[in-house]
C-alpha cells in the first residue's frame, strides 16, 4: 500500500500521527495548514515563543479560538492532544515530556534555540524532522548520532533545496547511475548584500531582512549544499564552488567543464532554472542503457541531467513526516563523517574588537569548503557569537585564531561536542 493509502487508513482508524510544529512563522503556519489537510497526520501542537502566532496558525485553517488550548502545563497539553483539540505552548522545553507526540518538526530557521530543542527531543527518543539547514550543516553529524543512540529518527525535510537534491540523488542512484554533481540553482548573487539593502525585498516577500540577506549573499545556498555534501558524501570542488553561469540547455556541458573531479556539490548562476535543482549522473556505457535514454530524449550520455524545477517547502514537508511515521525512514543519513563546512568570510574590512553578527548580517557571508580546507576557520553558524581580536580584510576567511567565542552559546558547545565525537580538535580551542 502506498504512503498515502496507509495514512488514509490511520485516519479512518481514528489514530492519526500527532505532530508538533516548532515555529509559527511563514513555514510553520503553512505546514499547519498542510498537516490539517493531510489524512493520517495532525498538527497536534504548535510551539512558538509568541503564543498569538501559534493561535493564528490554527485560526487560519478554520479552528475556533474558543477550542484552542493555550498552556505551558504538560498535563493540560496532554489532555488537549489526547482529546484532539489544537494546542499552543510557548515553552519548547516541554516537548521531550510529551510522549503523545509522534514527530517534532522544526521550522524556525533559528540556530541556538533550534539546536537545543532538536537535541533534547532526540535524547528523549522523539523523532525530529527539520527544515533547518543552518543547524544541520553545523551539527548534523551529532544529531544523527544522538538519534541513533536513542532509537529515534532525525532527518532533514523535503521541501527545500537539500531535500530536493537528496530526492534526485535517490532517483539517480536507484536507477544504477553514479552521481557526478548535485547542483543548486542560484539566480542572483551579491556577497555585499546587507540587511539595509535587503529591507525592501524582505518587506515585499514577507520575510526578515536577515533571511533575505542570507539568500542574496549566497550563504543560504552554500549551507544547503553543505547539507547535501555531508549526507551524500559529495564535497565541493573548491571553496565557494565554481558558480557556473549557464542555462538549462547547456548546463550538462558547462558544469562538467567547470569541475575538476566527479562526485561534488556545485551551483549555477543566472540562467532559466527558477528555484530548481538538478543532478548530473553517469550511466554505464552499454547499448541497453544509452539507446533507450537517447529515445527518451535524455541525450547521448554517458552523463545525464535530471532537473527538478521547484522546491515547494511546506507543501512537501508532510512527505518526510509521513515516511518517518510509517517507516521510521530518514530522507538521508550520512554514511561517514562530514566532508564539507561553511566558513565565515569578511563581507567588508573588519576591525579588531568588532562583534560579528552572523548569518544574514552586515559583517560576513558563508562559503562552503572541504573539511580539510576549512580547518582552523570559523563555521558561519558560530559567527554570531564571535568577536574579532585582529582585523580581517574583505573577502578573507575568519580564522579561529582571530576571534573570541562566547563559550556559553549553545551552538558553540554543541559544535565542540560534535568535534569531540569525531575525534577532532574542538572549535575555538
Amino acid at each position: 500500500m502506498s504512503v498515502w493509502g496507509r495514512l488514509r487508513r490511520l485516519e479512518s482508524e481514528g489514530r492519526p500521527a500527532q505532530v508538533a510544529v516548532v515555529g509559527a512563522g511563514y513555514v510553520g503556519q503553512g505546514l499547519v495548514h498542510r498537516l490539517e489537510r493531510t489524512p493520517g497526520l495532525r498538527a497536534a501542537l504548535v510551539v512558538n515563543r509568541t503564543v498569538s502566532a501559534g493561535v493564528e496558525a490554527y485560526e487560519r485553517v478554520g479552528h475556533d479560538r474558543r477550542h484552542i488550548v493555550v498552556s505551558d502545563e504538560p498535563g493540560e497539553l496532554v489532555a488537549a492532544i489526547d482529546g484532539f483539540r489544537p494546542a499552543v505552548t510557548s515553552v519548547a522545553e516541554i516537548l521531550p515530556a510529551l510522549k503523545e507526540i509522534d514527530v517534532v518538526v522544526e521550522t524556525t530557521g533559528a540556530i541556538d534555540h533550534a539546536a537545543i530543542v532538536m537535541l533534547a527531543c532526540l535524547e528523549a527518543g522523539q523523532d525530529v524532522v527539520s527544515i533547518n539547514s543552518e543547524v544541520d550543516a553545523t551539527i548534523g553529524h551529532l544529531l544523527h548520532h544522538v538519534a541513533k543512540e536513542g532509537d529515534a529518527v532525525y532527518t532533514i525535510s523535503d521541501g527545500d533545496q537539500p531535500g530536493g537534491l537528496l530526492r534526485q540523488i535517490e532517483l539517480a542512484e536507484g536507477m544504477g547511475f553514479d552521481v557526478v554533481a548535485a547542483v543548486n540553482c542560484k539566480r542572483h548573487l551579491d556577497v555585499r548584500q546587507t540587511p539595509a539593502t535587503s529591507a525592501a525585498y524582505a518587506k515585499r516577500d514577507g520575510t526578515s531582512p536577515a533571511v533575505t540577506t542570507s539568500a542574496g549573499d549566497g550563504t543560504k545556498m552554500q549551507i544547503e549544499c553543505a547539507v547535501v555534501a555531508n549526507v551524500a558524501g559529495l564535497p565541493p570542488d573548491r571553496r565557494g564552488m565554481h558558480g557556473v553561469p549557464t542555462t538549462l540547455e547547456h548546463a550538462l556541458h558547462d558544469v562538467l567543464a567547470a569541475v575538476s573531479r566527479r562526485g561534488v556539490v556545485e551551483h549555477t548562476l543566472g540562467g532559466d532554472f527558477g528555484a530548481g535543482v538538478f543532478v548530473i549522473a553517469h550511466a554505464p556505457e552499454h547499448d541497453l542503457v544509452q539507446r533507450p535514454l537517447r529515445f527518451f530524449k535524455m541525450g547521448d550520455g554517458p552523463d545525464y541531467l535530471f532537473f527538478r524545477p521547484n522546491t515547494l517547502v511546506q507543501f512537501e514537508m508532510p512527505i518526510t513526516v509521513a515516511e518517518v511515521v510509517l517507516d521510521r525512514q530518514a530522507l538521508g543519513v550520512p554514511s561517514g563523517p562530514p566532508v564539507a563546512e561553511v566558513v565565515a568570510i569578511a563581507k567588508r574590512d573588519l576591525v579588531a574588537g568588532e562583534a560579528l553578527d552572523g548569518i544574514g548580517g552586515f559583517t560576513c557571508y558563508g562559503q562552503i569548503d572541504t573539511v580539510d580546507g576549512a580547518a582552523g576557520l570559523l563555521p558561519i553558524a558560530l559567527a554570531g557569537h564571535a568577536r574579532l581580536r585582529v582585523p580581517v580584510p574583505q573577502d578573507q576567511p575568519v580564522s579561529l585564531d582571530s576571534i573570541e567565542l562566547d563559550e556559553e552559546a549553545p551552538i558553540v558547545t554543541l559544535r565542540r561536542r560534535q568535534d569531540q565525537l569525531l575525534g577532532r580538535a574542538p572549535v575555538g580551542v
